[in-house]
């Protein structure tokens, strides 16, 4: 395992306690989860893990990441704001379970 995919596994642990432990919003997180998976080798094309958050950036791709927030108007990221609330509601609904799932299988950078 190259030294690039260990720095991507505990980034992808990173950011998957920092979603379970509510640092990290799902919307944000999985954009990141998404990005790192690019990094893994051997990630099977449908993976369930992965695919959740692959779910969540489909179904919020219209909504700006933090990063892209100074860019928007402030009416129109007021206007957006219950969107933003009831997507995370609703991702929280069901990423945990991935979210642990990638920790159990990428925490251990041996394999």
């Amino acid at each position: 395992m190259t030294e690039q995919e260990i720095l991507a596994r505990h980034g992808l642990v990173t950011v998957a306690q920092a979603m379970l432990d509510g640092e990290l919003p799902y919307l944000e997180g999985a954009a990141q989860v998404l990005a790192i998976r690019s990094q893994l080798s051997g990630i099977a094309d449908r993976d369930a893990d992965f695919d959740v958050f692959v779910v969540i950036r489909s179904e919020t791709d219209h909504l700006p990441l933090e990063e892209q927030r100074y860019l928007w108007p402030p009416e129109v990221l007021a206007r957006l704001e219950p969107e933003f609330k009831q997507s995370e509601e609703w991702a929280r609904s069901f990423a945990p379970q991935a979210c642990r799932h990638l920790i159990e299988r990428f925490n251990n950078t041996k394999t």
